[in-house]
This record gives C-alpha cells, sequence and structure tokens, in this order.
C-alpha cells in the first residue's frame, strides 16, 4: 500500500494565520501583542526521547501538548526546537537518524491516550538538527507510537501508526519509507480488522538491521469519562528478517487471546537471540472501573499480562515475571530497553522505572517516588550504557551514571493545566490543576525581576485534576472538588469545610476527571456540581443541592463506537452516566446559573435554583461536551457555549450564542479553523461584544460578538489552550503543555473592539490609549543575580506599555516619547537607535547580561513600546554611549555624557504616580494619548525601593 504525503488538516493549521489577510483586519493588526510565560518551572507529560551514539550530552525530548524541546548539556538546560516548524503541540516519537546526527524525524500524537490528550498531524523531519521542519506525510495516522531509523541508511525509517482514538480509520500500521519520508508504504497491518488495529512499538536488531519485530495495538476510547480504554481483539507481536516485506506473528509463549493490549518490545544489543516483551493482558476486554467501591475481586487465575524474555529471537517466549508493578495498567505504559553491553541488565518502564540485572527474575527501582512519577520511555545510548534519557509524566530527566542520579526536571516549562483562574491581590496569582502533579500557583510578577522557581508553589488542594479557584476576598483561601477552603499560606486545610449532600442511593454521585467550581460575580455564592448542581452560601461549610439530575437519560450510543468500546462503562449505572461540566453563575442576576453537561445538554434556572429549563440547541447530540458556559456581562438573557465534539471524531469548532436566554442559538466560529475544537469561551468584563476563544491549536479573539474570529496566537506556541481568564487589563490562559500565559495590556483589544474600523480607516498611524499603568518597581536582586542558566521568565513590563498602529512602513525614523505635566520628556525610543554587537573587550561580565534591547519598529503592523526611566548600571557595565537617532539628534548630548562610566544601587527608579502624555511621531506627524500612572496598591513610594548593597566593586 503506497501513500503519498498529504496536506488537508496540515494546510489548515498552517494557513491559519494567512487566512485572517482575507477578513477584515489585516493579517499584521494585532502583531505587537505579546504573550508571557508565566511558568510554573515544573514539567509536564512526555513520551517521546531519543539522542545519537555520537553526541553524548544531546538528548531530544517530546512533549505530548508542548513540542520537541532539546538539552546540549544533558539535562542542565532544555529548550524548545518546533515552535516555529511543527503546527502541533502533541509528539508521540522522535527518532535521530544513527548514521547523521543531523537527521531528526518527529511522529506527531501522543499514543499514550489517557481521556485526556491530543492529536497529530503526521510525521516531521529536520536535517539540521531541530534548526527547521518539513512535513513529511501520514497526516491521517493521527497518533504515533515509534519511529526506527536504520543504523546506517537515514532515509531508511519506519512509523509504527496507532491512528484515531475515537472512531474506525485505516491510516493504522507499520509504515516504511526508503527516500527520507518523500513516499510511505503501509508493510505491516491487520487485514481482517484493518480499520481498528494500529501499531504501537517497533524495534530494530542493530546488528542485522533488516530483522524488525513491532506490536500491533487494538484500542479506542469511548466520548465518556472512563479510565481506561478498550482491549479489542487483534493486537499481537511481529517479526520480519527482510527489512519490512513480510511477517510473521510471534505467538509461541506469548498471549495471544483476544484481550492482549499493549505490547513494549526490546532487543538485546550486545546479543541478537535475546528479546524482552512486556506485555498487557488483562483477561477482558474491559477494566475493572477505578473507584467504584469494594475490594476487585482476583481472578480464578492470573491473567496472562508480565515481562516475557525469548532467546531464539522470537520463536519461543517464556514468562519470566508478572508482577503487576511491571506491566499494570499497560495501555499507559509498557516499555523496556536493554543495557547495549549486558543483555541481562533491562529497564521496565511503569510507574517506577525499574532494572534488573538477572535477565527479568528481579527488579529495584532506580527511579520512582511517592504518589506514582508514571514513566514511559528510556533512551540508552548505544556506546555508553551509563547515558541515557527517561520520559515521565513529570517531565524528562537524564542520567549519566547508570541510573544512580538523575537531572531534574523542573527546568521544564511544559504543566499540563486544565483551568486557570486570578485572585484579587496585587501581584496577582493563578491558580489550577496541573495534570500529574498536582495543583500549583504562580505569581505573575516578581520582586526579584525575573519569575523563577520562586514564584510558583504547589496549592493545598485540588490534586492533578480538580479546579482550584481563590477566594475573591482573599486569595490565600482557595477551593475546589467541593472541599475547603484551605490555606495556602499555611499549607492546611481550615476548620470550615463542610460536607457534600449525601448521595442519592437511587442516583449516585456521579465524576469525571475535571468537574467545575466557581464563585458567583454577582454574590459570592460557591457553586459545585456532579450530575448535581450544589451551591453554599457559606463558602463551602453547607452545601444544599439546587438542581435534578442534569444529565441525558440514555443517551445514544455514538455510530463510531464498536461494540466492545461501547461497554466501556466506569459509573454504577449504565443508563444515566454524564456530569454537568460547567457552571456559570449570572454576573447581573444572583438567580441566574447556567449549566452545560457533557453529554450535550444545556440548562439554566433565573429562579435561584427553584427550577430549570432544558435550552439545548437542537443541533447537539449526545456527548457533545459543553466545555464552557459564558453568561453573559452585559445582557440577562445572553450566553455563550463551547462545545467539544472531538471525542465523537468531529474536530470542528462549535460555539454558541444565544441573546434570547436560550430560546434560540447560533454557531459562531467563521475563522476559527477545523482541527481547533474549543475548550473554553469568555467574554471581556469591559466590553461588550469582545470574546475570546480557547481552542485546541491557539487562542482566538472576537470583536462583533462572535461573528469573525481572528488568531492571537503571536508568539505563544502552537498547544492545545484549556482556558481563559480575563483580570481587569490582562487575558491569562491554561494550556495543556505549555503552563500559565498571560497577555498584558489587552486595552488595544478593547478599543478595536469599540472602535475598530475607525483605527483601520485609511493611511494613517493609529496611537492606542494606554491601559493601566502602576507606579511599581520593576524588581532586582540585591547582591548576586539569578544566573542566566537558571530556568527563568520575564516580569511583566514596567512603566507605561504603548502600543501603535502603521498601516504600512514608515519612510522615515519615528520616536515615540512620554511626557510628565510640565512637558519634560522621560522617556524617548526611536526607531533608529542603531544596535550594536556587545564589545566583550570592554566588559568583564558576560555579554547575556549586555544584550541591548531592540529599538521600536517602524515597519507596518501594531507594534508595542515600554517607555520607562533608563535603568541604572551597575558593576562591570559601563554606560553606553548615547546614540545619534531621532530622540537625541547630533549635537544635543556632550561628549562628557557619552564616555562617563555609571555606577550605583541596582534598583531601577520608576515613573511617579501622576498624569503623563504618550506622544508618536512618525513621517511629520504627530499623535498624542493621555496616560495615567497610578500608585503602587501596595502603599509603596519611590524612597521604598531597593537599593544597592552589595557588589558594586568586590
Amino acid at each position: 500500500m503506497l501513500c503519498r504525503p498529504r496536506l488537508g488538516l496540515l494546510a489548515v493549521l498552517l494557513l491559519a494565520g494567512a487566512a485572517a489577510r482575507a477578513q477584515q483586519y489585516p493579517a499584521n493588526f494585532l502583531s505587537g501583542l505579546t504573550w508571557r510565560d508565566v511558568g510554573p518551572m515544573r514539567g509536564g507529560r512526555t513520551f517521546a526521547v531519543a539522542g545519537n551514539a555520537n553526541q553524548p550530552d544531546i538528548f531530544y525530548f517530546g512533549s505530548v501538548g508542548g513540542g520537541v524541546w532539546k538539552t546540549e548539556n544533558s539535562g542542565r538546560t532544555w529548550f524548545p526546537i518546533s515552535d516555529q516548524g511543527i503546527p502541533i503541540g502533541s509528539i508521540g516519537a522522535i527518532a535521530v537518524a544513527p548514521s547523521d546526527p543531523n537527521i531528526v524525524y518527529v511522529g506527531t500524537g501522543e499514543p499514550d491516550i489517557r481521556s485526556q490528550h491530543s492529536y497529530g498531524i503526521g510525521v516531521f523531519k529536520s536535517t539540521d538538527a531541530g534548526k527547521t521542519w518539513t512535513h513529511i506525510g501520514l497526516e491521517g495516522t493521527r497518533q504515533i507510537g515509534r519511529i526506527v531509523v536504520d543504523p546506517e541508511n537515514p532515509d531508511l525509517v519506519y512509523v509504527a501508526a496507532l491512528g484515531h482514538v475515537y472512531d474506525a480509520n485505516p491510516d493504522r500500521g507499520v509504515y516504511r519509507s526508503t527516500d527520507g519520508g518523500a513516499h510511505w508504504k503501509k508493510i505491516l497491518w491487520n487485514h481482517e480488522r484493518s480499520n481498528d488495529v494500529g501499531a504501537i512499538d517497533i524495534a530494530i536488531d542493530p546488528n542485522h538491521p533488516k530483522v524488525l519485530y513491532a506490536s500491533l495495538w487494538a484500542s479506542r476510547r469511548p466520548p465518556w469519562s472512563v479510565y481506561a480504554p478498550s482491549y479489542m481483539p487483534g493486537s499481537g507481536l511481529y517479526k520480519s528478517t527482510d527489512g519490512g516485506d513480510t511477517w510473521k506473528p510471534l505467538t509461541n509463549g506469548l498471549p495471544n487471546d483476544d484481550h492482549v493490549g499493549k505490547i513494549g518490545i526490546a532487543v538485546a544489543p550486545s546479543n541478537s537471540n535475546r528479546l524482552y516483551a512486556v506485555v498487557d493482558d488483562i483477561g477482558s476486554s474491559v477494566a475493572e472501573p477505578i473507584g467504584r467501591g469494594g475490594a476487585t475481586p482476583k481472578p480464578s487465575t492470573p491473567p496472562p499480562g508480565g515481562l516475557y524474555i525469548s532467546d531464539d529471537s522470537g520463536e519461543t517466549w517464556r514468562l519470566v515475571n508478572n508482577e503487576t508493578r511491571l506491566w499494570g495498567r499497560g495501555w499507559y505504559f509498557e516499555s523496556v530497553a536493554v543495557d547495549p553491553t549486558n543483555p541481562d541488565r533491562a529497564y521496565v518502564i511503569n510507574t517506577a522505572t525499574y532494572m534488573t540485572l538477572d535477565a527479568g527474575k528481579t527488579f529495584v527501582p532506580v527511579k520512582g517516588a511517592p504518589g506514582g512519577d508514571d514513566y514511559h520511555q528510556l533512551w540508552i545510548n548505544p556506546k555508553d550504557g551509563n547515558r541515557m534519557v527517561l520520559s515521565s509524566d513529570q517531565g524528562t530527566v537524564v542520567s549519566v551514571d547508570g541510573a544512580k542520579t538523575w537531572s531534574t526536571w523542573y527546568n521544564q516549562p511544559t504543566a499540563q493545566i486544565y483551568h486557570v483562574a486570578a485572585d484579587n491581590r496585587f501581584p496577582y496569582w493563578l491558580y489550577g490543576a496541573q495534570q500529574d502533579s498536582g495543583g500549583v500557583g504562580v505569581s505573575t510578577w516578581s520582586r526579584e525581576g525575573v519569575l523563577s522557581f520562586r514564584n510558583w508553589e504547589p496549592t493545598c488542594l485540588a490534586g492533578e485534576s480538580n479546579t482550584v479557584i481563590p477566594d475573591p476576598k482573599d486569595g490565600n483561601l482557595l477551593y475546589g472538588g467541593g472541599e475547603g477552603p484551605c490555606d495556602q499560606a499555611l499549607n492546611l486545610m481550615t476548620d470550615r469545610g463542610g460536607e457534600l449532600p449525601k448521595p442519592d442511593p437511587n442516583d449516585p454521585n456521579r465524576k469525571t476527571w475535571t468537574l467545575p467550581e466557581v464563585f458567583s460575580p454577582a454574590d459570592d455564592a460557591l457553586y459545585f456540581s456532579n450530575q448535581f448542581v450544589m451551591r453554599s452560601r457559606d463558602r463551602g461549610h453547607t452545601w444544599e443541592k439546587i438542581s435534578p439530575d442534569l444529565a441525558r437519560v440514555s443517551p445514544e450510543v455514538p455510530k463510531t463506537l464498536d461494540p466492545v468500546t461501547a461497554k466501556d462503562i466506569d459509573e454504577q449505572m449504565t443508563d444515566r452516566f454524564g456530569v454537568v461540566y460547567t457552571i456559570s453563575p449570572s454576573p447581573l442576576d444572583e438567580k441566574t446559573v447556567w449549566a452545560g453537561t457533557d453529554d450535550g445538554l444545556i440548562h439554566v434556572t433565573h429562579d435561584d435554583g427553584k427550577s430549570w429549563q432544558n435550552v439545548t440547541p437542537p443541533a447537539l447530540t449526545a456527548w457533545s461536551k459543553v466545555s464552557q458556559v459564558e453568561a453573559g456581562h452585559f445582557d440577562l438573557g445572553t450566553a455563550y457555549a463551547s462545545v467539544d465534539r472531538h471525542r465523537l471524531a468531529d474536530n470542528k469548532p462549535y460555539i454558541y450564542r444565544t441573546h434570547d436566554g436560550g430560546k434560540t442559538w447560533q454557531n459562531i466560529t467563521t475563522g476559527i479553523p477545523d482541527g481547533a475544537f474549543v475548550n473554553s469561551v469568555k467574554e471581556d468584563t469591559s466590553v461588550k461584544g469582545l470574546l475570546f476563544a480557547a481552542t485546541e491549536l491557539r487562542v482566538y479573539v472576537s470583536f462583533n460578538d462572535g461573528d469573525r474570529w481572528y488568531p492571537l496566537q503571536n508568539n505563544m506556541p502552537v498547544t492545545s489552550v484549556r482556558d481563559v481568564v480575563v483580570h481587569g487589563e490582562d487575558i491569562a490562559v491554561a494550556t495543556y503543555g505549555r503552563g500559565f500565559w498571560v497577555l498584558d495590556q489587552v486595552a488595544p483589544l478593547r478599543q478595536i473592539a469599540e472602535k475598530g474600523s475607525q483605527i483601520d480607516s485609511g493611511n494613517n498611524a493609529y496611537l492606542y490609549q494606554p491601559g493601566e499603568s502602576i507606579a511599581v518597581h520593576n524588581g532586582g536582586m540585591d547582591g548576586t543575580p539569578l544566573p542566566h542558566e537558571e530556568p527563568q521568565e520575564q516580569n511583566p513590563p514596567a512603566g507605561v506599555v504603548a502600543y501603535y498602529w502603521l498601516p504600512s512602513s514608515a519612510t522615515t525614523p519615528l520616536k515615540i516619547e512620554l511626557v510628565d505635566p510640565e512637558g519634560k520628556v522621560r522617556a524617548c525610543l526611536a526607531s533608529d537607535t542603531p544596535v550594536q554587537p556587545v564589545d566583550t573587550e570592554k566588559i568583564n561580565v558576560q555579554a547575556v547580561w549586555e544584550e541591548p534591547p531592540q529599538p521600536p519598529s517602524a515597519a507596518a503592523g501594531m507594534h508595542r513600546a515600554v517607555l520607562d526611566l533608563p535603568a541604572r548600571r551597575g558593576f562591570g557595565r559601563t554606560a553606553a554611549e548615547q546614540p545619534v537617532d531621532a530622540c537625541h539628534p547630533a549635537g544635543s548630548h556632550t561628549e562628557a555624557e557619552q564616555s562617563r562610566p555609571t555606577r550605583g544601587r541596582r534598583g531601577q527608579e520608576f515613573l511617579s504616580p501622576g498624569n503623563y502624555t504618550v506622544r508618536l511621531t512618525v513621517d511629520g506627524h504627530t499623535y498624542t494619548q493621555s496616560a495615567v500612572v497610578k500608585p503602587d496598591p501596595r502603599g509603596l513610594t519611590q524612597s521604598a525601593a531597593p537599593s544597592d548593597n552589595g557588589n558594586d566593586d568586590e
């Protein structure tokens, strides 16, 4: 079966930004808006890892939602390498060609198919070690489990493609390319169940590269929430001795029933006869539900899952260890790696990483911690068995001493976060539950000048999936999961928490992976739900049930499901098992509350929960998950609902809008491409008609109540965006692979919503009215600064943030100034300021500390300029010569001012509170806007700025 690269969805993703050119506003109309990564500095789930034997310090990992990352120093620091070349965040496989380390293949789409996962769009290739990328096909495979490359021919590559998770599709099996990905041929698949059985693992014999081993896996997920996917017939292990032209099943000694699941396979490099296979087989087509109550009965005979070994190249197998710690929950694990020189030394990956020195008889954990870290893949350097890279739910780590010690995952901002909530402190914190690691809070500003490990902390509740929200009146009090509050400052539960209403024995409480909890903006009532909506008016001390069961009764089984997966249900009730997935109390009326379910219903109450009306849009079928309902901020009859149907094999975006209380709805997604299914929709709290949508690919913004949407990605990498919150003048989002991001100062978006046609009405430049500015010190360290190798992110810009729009490039240098009430220019930036490379012959610090700022742009588009007082300079740094530019014409400064070195305190002075004017001069025209600098809300004055008491001269 020959396959050529296809574009389809990939082309849609690549052209999503370009599509804006045909829309109302130009593509560069929003280009000056800049997102800021605020962490946390704690890794998220990674799956794929790789390296090359001839580069002992270089390793790669693939985040399941945050792209491809690389280290060149054995894990001391990591940096992303796919943000500009691979337009999807979910990575399933990486392989570096053994004969050419510049050639790297990446398969997109994570294969550890949890209930929360993202999809891929095929295979990408780099010929320059990750600097640039090319799409080389297999788009329809969706999830890819493994890529292997011939040890001598970098163009001979094999791909294990799992295929779609929620429906049948033909793009499954093992594919081979002999020309570096220009063409593909399917070489292994299950001929009887070709649309259901995919491939998950491949191993190549490094001594005889025409010998291949591959495992096929048949598994799917239903659209409702279950812990484990199904076990469909058709899985098994296969061998080829002719480079994949022909295959035979390996069954002598291995389980071969209809319940075989995922199989991990490895060849001992020092002995090609020795094979290891870790096999998942629970003896059933559906796993035992988690948390159903009572002890799980033990089967009369142990299930056949376990670690198997062959010493005759797969002809016969024997079970050497059936400890469940090695193979249990195999749909999520089942990976094995073998030491390059000792065939008896192998590693099996599960909730810990286990090592055997006696060919599997006994195992000892070499990486693992309380709570279960969950590990996935281990790549061992073929020339040095002490050097290895290991992926896990918490990130990726490197060992250079044979698994005795490991590098950290606290240097990878790749957290997967479900929701975002902001407290009302200054500076404010963001909160959410991080998958696999627990609840997390991050500060959006640091008094040390940069965000680092010091600026986030685990929360006192929420676990890895519950919603965590701060008290509107006290950011130290946190709520989530119907519990709480807990005191974050003390890291303790308070004694104010109460119990939820007792379960109804005729309608037992149900749950899904993440349930909503929210404070009402109208009266601070607290809401939580399972299949019922519950409310507390005393901050969780007592609760009352205010709704009936709002889920569907006997929902239709989707036509996308096979008979086996249709029986995969974790709940006690099998005729009603949806939940209320989103709650939105009206900010205008404390008696009005909207609710949406994960099985596709929308309800509203206008009488404080006494009665509920089903106002579901007619187009919503069963299991159309209502991912978010947003009650209108300006009109009681207005609401918005985002709907996610990707579990029904429908990746289209859906956002519904009503202005009549749910009597009629319109789907409003023009401008959002297929593939960007919608996880959340929010309305701006200040300007009517300004909407934000968090999708599987990026954030979108609408200025006309959803009639048209524009991508708001800019510098944010492509990743699954799960939630968005409007907080004062900022927007914050939670991503499923890159942590929290903040868009500071969104005043331009509000002004576009109000008068965008005036801004983009002709050939004139436009200066936006600056948003809220605060007289706050930008922060710094009194003494030795944080080394630049330590993971760190930026503070929000200090001073006045000014945005301007140029419909065409300026023909003369522009300047932008900040003028105080007395008419004195306090800050001036010019587009023609020369930027010279750092002269390392004149400094005694590393050049990274002296990188000059970039001048404001004179090119067409929207741009940002930060107007603040200049920073003082400390030890080891000389004052830069004052340039000749539009701010400083020739002759406007003296020779003494040019060359005088300065020292002094490291603390930067900041603008005094007051009224200022921003002045833009471009092509002979001057534009002005007023700007107000407000006092520091904490009551600080300029005299309280920290002084430099250390390390000026010695």
